[in-house]
């Protein structure tokens, strides 16, 4: 037995009796070989604690087993859940991922692109930071298998992932205005992504079919951060009449309206009411009543995976867009 501490393939077909050329084609699957010598290549392999090259592996396959996940705000608690999942379907499948963070930026987006790009990934999630497309159908181009998490781009046909936030919206403020609410302000994402122009899309049509005016000094645009929630927040309390319920349009500009509301020392939901586009696990330690949309975040993830692994392996031609249920829930 082979006795070195760095063990070689040579090492390997020495020990099992057979060729290099042989080896190679067990470890790379690049011919046919018989099992009963496949089987004496592998478990030598074992016996040896041999580890073939990973890298040099990727060039000879032009795989790397790596993809790029882009994350347009890891500090956003919706998306852990999302990434765990990702992360649990790709290892089952031997792949691995490389997490980064836009902090919705679409320039920053961009650059990211660029540089998983040149580190070979098999291909991309992408939870995208605005409309531009440039640099997905560079991608395509290439046939750099994308799927997009949680947010669509506008013309471009590719798969997909989302959750239902028109429809959960709309169902949100037509609950509310059923509870006697005639004062509905809604604080929004950045409208220049999906997310942001449906949940508004939502809000208005729930005004319209309920035949309510639509104040625009009701609306605060805003972005996906917390502090929009907390100035939007004063902004609207300085409104006579002030609205009775404040919509936010994920959890951390909900964080910066609670924020908001206890320094002005306003009881919850008492003289203001709360709802929120998420629910998240800690919500329930608040001790605030809230009326918050829920979104199936791990589901979301798996989805993704699934998807870009179905569209690495060539399993699919057409794009595939899935959009997910979500669920109304009183905390």
């Amino acid at each position: 037995m082979v006795r070195t501490n760095f063990v070689t393939i040579k090492d390997v077909a020495k020990e099992a009796k057979v060729s290099v050329a042989t080896v190679s084609h067990v470890i790379n699957k690049t011919r046919f070989v018989s099992e009963f010598t496949r089987q004496k290549v592998l478990k030598t392999m074992a016996r040896l604690h041999y580890q073939p090259d990973g890298i040099a592996q990727s060039l000879r396959s032009k795989r790397t087993n790596t993809i790029g996940l882009i994350i347009s705000d890891i500090a956003n608690s919706f998306y852990p859940e999302v990434v765990r999942a990702i992360e649990k379907e790709m290892v089952k499948k031997g792949y691995s991922i490389i997490l980064t963070d836009t902090d919705d930026n679409i320039e920053k987006e961009k650059k990211l692109v660029t540089l998983l790009f040149n580190r070979r990934v098999d291909g991309f999630i992408i939870v995208t930071a605005g409309e531009e497309k440039e640099h997905i159908e560079f991608l395509l181009q290439r046939d750099i298998p994308v799927v997009l998490l949680d947010r669509r781009i506008s013309g471009l046909k590719l798969d997909a992932v989302l959750v239902d936030n028109r429809g959960g919206t709309k169902k949100l403020i037509q609950h509310l205005i059923n509870l006697g609410h005639k004062r509905i302000a809604i604080i929004t994402g950045s409208l220049n992504v999906f997310t942001g122009k449906e949940r508004l899309n939502g809000y208005l049509e729930a005004l319209k079919e309920h035949s309510l005016p639509v104040d625009d000094r009701l609306i605060k645009k805003g972005n996906f951060r917390r502090e929009s929630g907390y100035f939007s927040t004063l902004e609207l309390l300085s409104l006579n009449p002030p609205p009775s319920v404040i919509f936010a349009c994920n959890n951390l500009i909900g964080l910066g309206v609670m924020d908001a509301l206890q320094k002005k020392e306003i009881q919850i939901p008492e003289e203001m009411g709360i709802a929120i586009f998420d629910d998240l696990p800690w919500f329930k330690h608040l001790n605030i009543p809230l009326t918050v949309v829920a979104q199936p975040a791990f589901r979301l993830g798996e989805i993704a995976a699934k998807l870009l692994l179905e569209r690495i392996r060539g399993k699919r031609k057409k794009p595939k867009e899935v959009v997910l249920g979500v669920e109304l829930r009183q905390k």
